[in-house]
């Protein structure tokens, strides 16, 4: 039994010692009280994040840059001004590197969600493992194979006309949630496996539940006052072993690859900033696949910028990366051609204020978890040379990131 006594629970022995399984009861508990809740994991790292939001029901805001406070924001592709981005607040922040009892002990969360949490770690959860989710409100409709291969054609004949130069069209592809599913067990699978990836689990009671393993950095702002993006694009199957300094990339990939430098670095122009770092670009291993990658870094200090993450962030989203170039018809013809509506995918998420860090990456890589479905996420860079089957190829190799953890 647990005892309260100054509403500080006292703990007897039945808790577990490791954090997982109290992590999954808190994620169980959270979705049938509608709290909102973020795992995380940033790339390279070995510790993990959990934070839970017991205030007020989740609105879309601005982000507030004079609130220094540890959050984690949640971005959809369409933000007119970013005043339609989510943030949790972290009412408590626990990492795998706590005590279980932490959890048990902290005064900050309701006396009531301890009580079930504690239930669910001593008798076992009451709940199927599908119907531990609930439905969502964004309802996707799946795009067929010769509607995805359509308007490949149909942006080819774009670009050729002189329309656009590059676009990224996108497609959701639904599986029915197995049976044994259970939403952090997945979590740790993908950590195990994508450790260069940012990984995420995020349920906002108003959205759904979200998961991810996203290669790309939108932008880092770090404490020694560095601000980093990144220009990702360009994929080819990675191969076990396979020597990255002899990887040869095709034209089509190389020019898709530097559209999107040049479009960071015409950012860079507009608020007239030349003092920058360049490092690329180089090939890099994320999951089952490689990319083309150039980082950029800026001095905020040296260069007497304060303010360059949130300026940076205003331009960049949404990248050319999940556009294309120029970004305005490009963006227009997704919209116009691609017959679904992307919500959180290609936005952005990430930790806000964390160790007086924030790290925010383009959710890529990433599915929605409903009652009984999965809807994955994938989209390729149509160029002059592309070719339609080779595209839907490329979105199926990306599905394959998280359905090889399934």
């Amino acid at each position: 039994m647990l005892h309260s006594k100054n509403n500080i629970l006292q703990l007897d022995s039945f808790l577990p010692t490791d954090y997982l399984p109290l992590w999954k009861a808190i994620r169980e508990v959270a979705v049938s009280e509608s709290v909102p809740f973020a795992f995380w994991r940033l790339p390279q790292a070995a510790e993990q994040h959990l934070i839970l939001d017991f205030g007020e029901v989740l609105s879309p805001h601005q982000i507030d840059w004079e609130d220094t406070s540890l959050g984690f924001v949640m971005s959809p592709f369409l933000n007119p001004d970013l005043k339609q981005t989510y943030r949790l607040k972290a009412d408590v922040h626990l990492t795998s590197e706590n005590r279980v009892s932490d959890f048990f002990e902290n005064p900050r969360i309701p006396k009531e969600f301890r009580q079930k949490v504690q239930d669910i770690l001593k008798n076992g959860s009451p709940k199927s493992k599908k119907t531990s989710f609930k439905s969502s409100q964004l309802k996707i409709q799946e795009v067929s194979e010769a509607h995805y291969r359509n308007i490949v054609s149909k942006s080819i004949e774009a670009i050729k006309a002189g329309e656009f130069q590059k676009v990224v069209l996108s497609r959701p592809k639904q599986v029915a949630l197995p049976d044994n599913f259970e939403a952090v067990s997945v979590f740790q699978k993908l950590n195990t496996s994508y450790q260069t990836a940012f990984v995420y689990l995020c349920h906002l009671p108003e959205i759904g539940t979200w998961m991810g393993a996203t290669p790309e950095i939108l932008m880092s702002l770090d404490k020694n006052h560095q601000f980093t993006t990144v220009a990702l694009a360009g994929t080819q199957v990675y191969e076990e072993g396979q020597k990255l300094s002899e990887v040869a990339w095709r034209q089509k990939e190389i020019e898709e690859q530097a559209l999107v430098s040049r479009y960071i670095i015409n950012c860079f122009k507009k608020i007239r900033l030349r003092d920058f770092q360049e490092e690329g670009p180089r090939t890099v291993v994320a999951g089952n696949l490689m990319h083309l990658k150039t980082t950029f870094k800026v001095d905020m200090k040296a260069t007497n910028f304060a303010e360059l993450g949130k300026v940076m962030l205003e331009l960049l989203h949404p990248t050319s990366a999940v556009c294309g170039m120029p970004k305005k018809p490009s963006q227009d013809f997704v919209l116009a051609n691609e017959g679904y509506q992307r919500a959180f995918y290609s936005g952005f998420i990430g930790p806000i204020n964390l160790d007086q860090e924030t790290h925010l990456f383009v959710n890529l890589r990433c599915m929605q978890i409903d009652t009984h479905l999965l809807t994955l996420y994938a989209g390729a860079g149509i160029t002059e040379d592309s070719q339609p089957e080779k595209e839907w190829k490329e979105t199926e190799m990306k599905c394959q990131t998280l359905l090889n953890v399934l």
